[in-house]
C-alpha cells in the first residue's frame, strides 16, 4: 500500500470515470465526469480545471480527474455536481512544436524565463476561451454554474494568474506554485551558474519586469476561496516563495495552507486525499 507522502499514481483499482473529448476555439478540452452526473446535478454543475506541469501533458490530469472524482463520489452524492476538464498546455503533448522551449536553463534553454511565463500567459487565455464558451458546447448534458481553478507546477503558478485575472473563477487549489516567481527564477539562475552569479543574458530587465507585475497582481488577488499546498523537501518551488504571501494576504480570502513533510515537487496520496475534502465541501454549498 502506499505511503500519504509518496508521489501520486493512479491505483489500478480506482475506477475510470467517463472522458468527453470537445473542440473549443481549435483546442481539445477533456472532460470527466459527464455520463455520471445525476439529474440534478445537470443543472448545478462546478467545473474544476486542472492545469499540468511544464514537460507533462494532460494526462497527468487525467490520472487526478478519475482520483478525485472517484474518491469525492464515495464521500455522497453531492447536490452540486463535479466535473473535471483539462487540456494540453502550449507546447506540450499533441500542441508541441519545440521540445527545447519546455526546458529550463538546466535543459539547454536559454529562454526559460521568457518560454515559461509566456506560456502561463497562453494558458490563461485558453482557460478563459474555455470557461466562456463551455456552456454553449455542453447545456445539452450539464449547465456549468462555477469554476475551480488547480494546477500543479506550471500548473500551479497559472492557477495563481487565474486567480488574480478571471472573475469567473471563485476558487482555486495551487499544487507546488508560487506567488513570487521573480525571486524563485533569480534564485534558480544562480543555481545554475557555476560562479553563482546571473547571467544578464538569461535574466533580461524586460522580462524581470514582466515578472513583477505577474507577481504585483498576485498579491492583489482578494476575496477567493484557495486551497495552497506545498512540499517541505520541494527545491525547484520551495515553500518559502510562498509563507510570505500567505502571512500577508490570506485574510483578504478564505486559505487553507499547508507544508507537507517528506514530500519534494510532486503531487502525493495525501494532497489528493485533501483536495476531495476541499472540493467537496464546495459541493455541499
Amino acid at each position: 500500500m502506499a505511503s500519504n507522502t509518496q508521489r501520486f499514481t493512479l491505483p489500478e483499482s480506482t475506477p475510470r470515470s467517463s472522458k468527453t473529448t470537445i473542440n473549443i476555439a481549435g483546442v481539445l478540452i477533456y472532460l470527466y465526469g459527464v455520463d455520471e452526473l445525476t439529474p440534478k446535478q445537470t443543472q448545478d454543475t462546478a467545473v474544476l480545471f486542472h492545469v499540468h506541469g511544464r514537460t507533462k501533458d494532460y494526462h497527468d490530469a487525467e490520472e487526478i480527474a478519475h482520483e478525485l472524482l472517484f474518491q469525492t463520489r464515495q464521500l455522497d452524492t453531492f447536490p452540486k455536481g463535479l466535473v473535471v476538464a483539462t487540456m494540453d498546455n502550449r507546447n506540450h503533448g499533441t500542441r508541441a512544436i519545440d521540445k527545447t522551449a519546455v526546458e529550463d536553463w538546466r535543459g539547454g534553454n536559454p529562454k526559460h524565463a521568457q518560454d515559461m511565463l509566456s506560456t502561463m500567459d497562453g494558458i490563461v487565455v485558453d482557460a478563459r476561451i474555455v470557461m466562456k464558451f463551455l456552456r454553449s458546447y455542453v447545456e445539452d448534458r450539464f449547465v456549468p454554474t462555477q469554476f475551480i481553478i488547480s494546477g500543479m507546477s506550471l500548473g500551479g503558478h497559472t492557477a495563481w494568474n487565474m486567480l488574480a485575472d478571471e472573475p469567473r473563477v471563485t476558487a482555486g487549489v495551487i499544487i507546488v506554485g508560487s506567488p513570487n516567481l521573480t525571486d524563485m527564477m533569480a534564485e534558480r539562475l544562480h543555481a545554475v551558474e557555476s560562479d553563482g552569479s546571473i547571467d544578464a543574458g538569461r535574466w533580461l530587465l524586460s522580462i524581470q519586469t514582466l515578472y513583477r507585475d505577474r507577481d504585483e497582481s498576485v498579491a492583489a488577488i482578494e476575496g477567493k476561496e484557495m486551497l495552497i499546498m506545498n512540499g517541505a523537501l520541494d527545491k525547484l518551488v520551495p515553500s518559502k516563495y510562498t509563507d510570505p504571501w500567505v502571512e500577508k494576504y490570506s485574510d483578504r480570502n478564505h486559505v487553507e495552507f499547508y507544508v507537507y513533510e517528506n514530500t519534494g515537487h510532486y503531487v502525493s496520496f495525501e494532497m489528493i486525499e485533501t483536495v476531495t475534502r476541499w472540493v467537496s465541501a464546495r459541493l455541499s454549498n
